[in-house]
């Protein structure tokens, strides 16, 4: 029924606000909604809801910005792990025996 009467910025503000502890008569007044239509259809979305704090990384990773988007990778054979040095040789197995022929 809301998605009639509210427009998709005014459901998204309404669940935000139920989020931040907005009392459900502030809610209720505000977007001209029935408590019980409140109760029983959006607040139990705001239960489930898990805040979750995501830290990302403040510093550059290079020092010069023309440094972005290069990539300077440099691997030996002998720096490879065992899986990788397996993985390596099936490849190369089953793509010689492809061009082989």
């Amino acid at each position: 029924m809301y998605t009639y009467v509210l427009t998709e910025t005014e459901r998204s503000m309404l669940s935000l606000e139920l989020l931040k502890g907005k009392s459900i008569d502030y809610i209720s007044k505000k977007y001209k909604l029935t408590k019980p239509f409140i109760k029983n259809n959006l607040w139990q979305d705001v239960l489930n809801v898990k805040c979750v704090n995501l830290k990302s990384k403040r510093d550059p990773y290079y020092e010069d910005e023309m440094s972005y988007g290069t990539l300077t990778l440099s691997y030996t054979f002998d720096s490879l792990s065992k899986n990788e040095i397996i993985a390596y040789e099936q490849y190369d197995a089953k793509h010689n025996a492809f061009y082989k022929y």
